[in-house]
């Protein structure tokens, strides 16, 4: 008689209808599942014959082996930039970042620790040994605050060869690394198609020249791709707030909606006494980045999913014992979800009228 093939995560998870990361925490008794669902993933895994992996239990009971009764003594480092430690806590997008990283690093049974490499008290040399020296095998690149610059201090001399390491979002060009990103083409290209199914014919780009270039110019490219089969207005695409630009732009091509991000349109539509729904509709590519969020349609760009898949990637790296700078990176791309919202009424219902009333504060 054949042996049967002894059973995986994937099996237990097709058959109970989880991820496989869930049963993984469920089988190892980690928080982040109910206690209802454990008992439901140890029930199929017994009649499964599931036999864990010895190389993975030998790696978790090395980190068990560190944890006091208080919580994961094992250490992820977080590093991050800007004027001051904890810069990014002002930005709600870098936020959701954090905490789907401390989130799934905890299910893990790691902790996240900040380390902020603009300090003037260190070099990023410095903060290797550091690092180095306490034992810790994994860290986290943070969104780089400010411009993108391979020159960037924060990175400049940091000895990225002792670690396994992942960067979350691309505002580094240089060492390229592992990295977890939100999709933004495909955002941008959702957005577009979900306004077209609103009854918007002309829907404008308008964008600040920093953030398409945050962007790696996936916004952009999106929409000149749907140019080639609609007549799409062009990109308006800023170095700054220019409110007599908007306006030539506004008047020449005569936008029925207008997508941007962090509310920069919104701005400059105010600037110039244009109002949205009433005279433009209007969508947001972050929705984490508006002040008002349920007042606007457009993309929440799963930021916190984005901070857990940095998470998952790095965690593999620290397994497999991968250090330094990878030869062929991972791209790690989380999709985007379209959220409707009172900025962008269905024009081809009663929507539209209904809304009037109910205009954004930031664009009356």
């Amino acid at each position: 008689m054949t042996p049967r093939s002894p059973a995986t995560l994937r099996q237990i998870a097709e058959l109970t209808g989880l991820s496989r990361m869930a049963v993984s925490v469920a089988l190892r008794g980690k928080p982040g599942v109910s206690e209802s669902t454990r008992r439901k993933v140890e029930l199929v895994a017994a009649e499964l014959g599931f036999i864990p992996d010895p190389e993975v239990s030998k790696f978790l009971s090395r980190i068990r082996t560190k944890q006091s009764g208080d919580g994961p003594r094992a250490c992820l480092a977080l590093l991050t930039s800007g004027a001051c430690l904890g810069a990014w806590r002002q930005f709600a997008t870098e936020r959701r970042y954090v905490e789907g990283a401390e989130q799934r690093a905890l299910a893990y049974g790691y902790r996240l620790e900040e380390f902020w490499m603009d300090d003037p008290a260190f070099s990023p040399s410095r903060f290797s040994s550091i690092l180095w020296n306490r034992g810790i095998e994994g860290v986290v690149v943070a969104p780089v605050q400010g411009r993108l610059s391979e020159k960037s201090r924060c990175l400049s001399g940091f000895d990225f060869a002792r670690f396994s390491c992942v960067e979350i979002s691309e505002t580094v060009e240089t060492p390229d690394l592992d990295r977890a990103i939100h999709d933004q083409f495909t955002s941008m290209r959702r957005c577009l198609l979900e306004l077209e199914a609103l009854g918007y014919q002309r829907v404008g780009l308008v964008l600040e020249r920093a953030l398409d270039l945050r962007a790696n110019g996936r916004w952009t490219a999106a929409l000149l791709e749907r140019r080639l089969r609609t007549s799409l207005p062009p990109p308006l695409i800023l170095e700054e707030a220019n409110a007599v630009r908007f306006s030539r732009w506004f008047e020449r091509y005569q936008p029925d909606a207008i997508v941007s991000v962090d509310g920069f349109a919104l701005r400059l539509m105010k600037d110039v006494g244009i109002r949205t729904p009433r005279d433009v509709a209007y969508a947001s590519l972050d929705l984490d980045g508006e002040e008002g969020r349920g007042a606007f349609a457009g993309i929440d760009q799963n930021s916190s999913l984005v901070g857990a898949a940095a998470i998952d990637v790095l965690v593999a790296s620290v397994q497999r014992g991968s250090c330094g700078i990878p030869e062929k990176p991972i791209r790690m791309e989380i999709e985007g979800t379209w959220i409707g919202g009172p900025s962008a009424p269905n024009k081809k219902s009663g929507d539209l009228r209904k809304s009037k009333a109910a205009l954004s504060p930031l664009a009356r």
